[in-house]
């Protein structure tokens, strides 16, 4: 029996253009279209490649006065060297606020969840500064890359507030009751396609996940 090779994703993006006329005008459905495509060709590349999910994000500072009480509080009650900037990320699911600021010239990021609940602390490291042994089972996953840079290690605190507080604030060689994970950031080319990955790690070098970085920011970051 002969197989006729079927182009799903032209046909899957034909029905989507005759939904957005339908929706918009001629005149606004063609800028539509141009940003719906690109978002949805970086999440099929990722489908593609096996990758858990695309992680979308548009980011940009906000005004203090915007942000949750709750965030507020937690933020002020660390120590930091430079001013604290607010900041919102938008992402495929989800809508988070993010505090960036620097202490002994290593650079924190807190994040929240949009109502201000605490999601987790993140802090810029050196990957040399990871376990050796962890490190030596990040890699080994990262291998399955032919080349590939490492942009960016963060580690990750995350669970009841108050405890990474108090080990942030007093005493960081008592980790009990907080997880530990490691964020990866590498560049790397696939298929002839450049790639920005995450990669999330646990305390042990675990894989936990990884996703594509799909980056939109207005601003530049900076601490």
């Amino acid at each position: 029996m002969e197989r006729k090779s079927v182009n799903t994703r032209k046909d899957f993006d034909v029905d989507c253009v005759a939904s957005f006329i339908t929706v918009y005008g001629n005149k606004e459905m063609s800028i539509v279209i141009k940003r719906f495509v690109l978002v949805l060709s970086s999440i099929l590349l990722i489908a593609f490649h096996g990758f858990s999910q695309a992680k979308y994000e548009k980011e940009f500072r906000i005004k203090e006065k915007y942000v949750p009480s709750v965030a507020l509080n937690f933020v002020d009650s660390m120590t930091f060297d430079s001013k604290v900037k607010w900041y919102k990320e938008i992402g495929l699911n989800r809508i988070t606020i993010e505090a960036k600021a620097k202490y002994k010239k290593e650079r924190y990021s807190i994040e929240f969840f949009e109502n201000g609940v605490f999601q987790d602390v993140e802090i810029e490291i050196k990957p040399y500064k990871i376990p050796y042994s962890t490190f030596s089972e990040i890699t080994g996953i990262l291998s399955r890359h032919k080349k590939y840079k490492i942009e960016k290690v963060q580690i990750q605190y995350s669970g009841d507030r108050n405890l990474v507080l108090m080990f942030l604030r007093e005493n960081r060689n008592n980790s009990e009751g907080i997880t530990i994970s490691y964020e990866v950031v590498i560049s790397t080319k696939m298929d002839g396609n450049y790639l920005m990955l995450e990669y999330l790690f646990s305390e042990t070098g675990e894989y936990l996940l990884s996703n594509e970085i799909i980056s939109r920011r207005n601003d530049t970051i900076d601490y």
